[in-house]
């Protein structure tokens, strides 16, 4: 088969589709809604999938705002894309460019079934419409809903400035809060009889300031009080609540920060006698890299003009496809929208790109070059078992004999 002629279809296919995908993109762009709540931004995907004749479940894993959008075509690898369509809280609204990821995994879902019907490729593809995950991890849901048992790989696209790349790793994180319970007492006239749990607070802050001297490179660990060093001028403070958030580029270095800094709560407690508790929240895991996946997807890039930075870079953010990577082979590729220089995401600037024609091109192009690779795994399925061979020798490699207990 032609595979050069697959491609060529897939490049005008898309093209014929740039007024609906652009509409998509606005609609969503004009209609910020974070997550769990993305409800329009949800139905006009899924009326989208459905006008182009995918098998669309609503409510996928339990989610108002979660969908699946299935194409079937005989036996073959099942391949999915990955929609991302939820806003940033705060005023940002889509100043991380989620639209511009819902038109590029729509566009691709259609173009691939487009060629899939043509070119009698055999195979399954799913649009997977996954909510939150700037905070609340909607595909994280839908695999432990089981939504992915039967994917074979699993793609994305986000938008970033500079150079386009095919991302490597990314952070994993937890959150802790750490409460410390005092005693009330009269500072001046009777301190003795109080324990004062900002003091224990500060005790947590000075041994963690030792502590990083002996973090390995890479791990962040931020802590703040919410509230703020409150309290009557004169009194012993009796309770005072720390948030600690830690992120390391594996699981293995943010467990010895996690004891580390567990020791370094204590060590407040011990100091100054209060009691304390400790309550501790997982973030995503890191992403697992795909060379096999990465360099199909840079090859279908660098054929249809874009550069792309060498090799799988790491960054120091996180997201909810690290999980998806944990269970099956999975990129997601950061595509430039502004290519002067580097700027920050979740910022005005960032936003103000995304309606811009360098994010049109951004969506267009990674519409195109995702359903390429999503047609060479599945003209090829020899590919799929070498990415999932990969997946697991990567999977074992950092995490031992147990790794399996870390899919989910």
């Amino acid at each position: 088969m032609d595979t050069q002629q697959i491609k060529s279809f897939v490049n005008d296919y898309v093209e014929e589709k740039r007024l609906e995908l652009r509409e998509l993109s606005d609609f969503i762009f004009n209609h910020p809604e974070v997550g769990f709540e993305e409800y329009e931004s949800a139905a006009v995907q899924v009326e989208f999938l459905r006008k182009y004749g995918f098998d669309v479940t609503e409510k996928a894993g339990g989610m108002d705002t979660a969908f699946l959008g299935r194409f079937d075509n005989g036996e073959g690898p099942h391949i999915s894309i990955f929609s991302e369509y939820d806003c940033l809280p705060g005023g940002l609204d889509h100043a991380c460019g989620h639209n511009l990821i819902a038109a590029a995994a729509v566009g691709a879902g259609i173009a691939a079934k487009a060629a899939m019907e043509k070119y009698g490729i055999q195979g399954s593809v799913t649009v997977v419409g996954g909510p939150a995950e700037e905070g609340g991890g909607g595909k994280i849901k839908l695999l432990q809903a089981g939504c992915f048992d039967d994917m074979d790989a699993a793609m994305a696209v986000h938008p970033t400035s500079a150079v386009s790349r095919v991302a490597g790793g990314s952070n994993t994180s937890c959150k802790y809060t750490c409460e410390y319970f005092g005693k009330p007492a009269h500072a001046g006239n009777r301190p003795w009889e109080g324990v004062n749990a900002q003091d224990a607070a500060l005790l947590f802050f000075n041994a963690m300031a030792y502590t990083r001297q002996m973090t390995e490179d890479g791990i962040r660990i931020r802590a703040n009080i919410p509230e703020g060093m409150a309290g009557a001028i004169g009194s012993i403070v009796p309770y005072t609540r720390v948030v600690c958030s830690i992120t390391a580029p594996s699981y293995r270095m943010l467990t010895d920060a996690c004891t580390k800094v567990e020791r370094c709560f204590e060590a407040g407690a011990v100091g100054t006698g209060c009691t304390f508790k400790v309550s501790k929240e997982m973030g995503y895991k890191n992403r697992i890299p795909n060379g096999v996946l990465g360099e199909l997807f840079r090859a279908n890039a660098e054929g249809l003009g874009e550069p792309m930075m060498e090799g799988m870079p790491a960054d120091n953010g996180g997201e909810d496809m690290g999980d998806v990577s944990h269970l099956i082979p999975a990129i997601n590729p950061h595509m430039t929208i502004f290519t002067d220089h580097k700027i920050s995401g979740h910022t005005d600037l960032f936003r103000e790109k995304v309606r811009t024609p360098q994010a049109e091109h951004m969506f267009m192009l990674c519409a195109k070059v995702m359903a390429d690779t999503t047609l060479d795994l599945l003209l090829d399925p020899a590919k799929v078992e070498a990415a999932k061979a990969e997946q697991l020798s990567r999977m074992q490699a950092e995490y031992g004999d147990e790794y399996e207990k870390y899919m989910r």
